[in-house]
């Protein structure tokens, strides 16, 4: 179904296209939220936050052409609003920041190759603003022009971002 179609069946309050649109796209926006927030867990609760928003306020969904695009801005949002939230908490004593949750899990272990850990690792070092585009570039496919309107940047500034994250990761892998 086109997503021009489900986001008219969302603005209607119609749950079973909160669960089409949620399908279909869950795994993308879990890969920017993961990306931007570093944490599986916070990533999950991220885009749930951001379902449960459509699912309780359909009539704040603004996504007119590109459904993806909008879930994905929301998404980042979302996470760049929660890292604010954490920034503003007590820091946990340095033994505990050095953990990973995903390492805590041996099932989670099994799963997760080496190389994309330290990608993650190298990712989370990264300031949040160049770690936030490169996730939506990279991750959500989307065009730098496409970034700049959603973060209300200019294209050149999005541009800087992504060139010195790069330069960034590259440094530390």
């Amino acid at each position: 179904m086109k997503d021009a179609r489900l986001v008219h069946r969302l603005r209607r309050g119609d749950v079973d296209a909160l669960h089409q649109v949620y399908h279909r796209y869950k795994n993308d926006l879990l890969t920017v939220a993961m990306a931007v927030l570093c944490d599986p867990y916070a990533a999950e609760d991220c885009v749930h936050d951001v379902f449960v928003h459509f699912a309780t306020t359909p009539s704040d969904l603004r996504a007119n052409r590109n459904l993806r695009g909008y879930l994905m801005r929301s998404v980042a949002n979302g996470a760049r609003n929660w890292l604010s939230r954490e920034r503003a908490r007590p820091q946990p004593r340095a033994d505990e920041q050095g953990r990973c949750r995903q390492c805590d899990n041996p099932a989670r272990r099994l799963a997760v190759a080496e190389q994309s850990a330290q990608v993650f690792e190298a990712l989370a070092q990264l300031p949040a603003e160049q770690r936030e585009v490169i996730s939506l570039h990279l991750h959500g496919q989307m065009t730098f022009r496409e970034i700049a309107e959603a973060l209300n940047l200019s294209i050149n500034t999005v541009q800087s971002r992504y060139r010195y994250g790069i330069e960034k990761l590259r440094a530390l892998l």
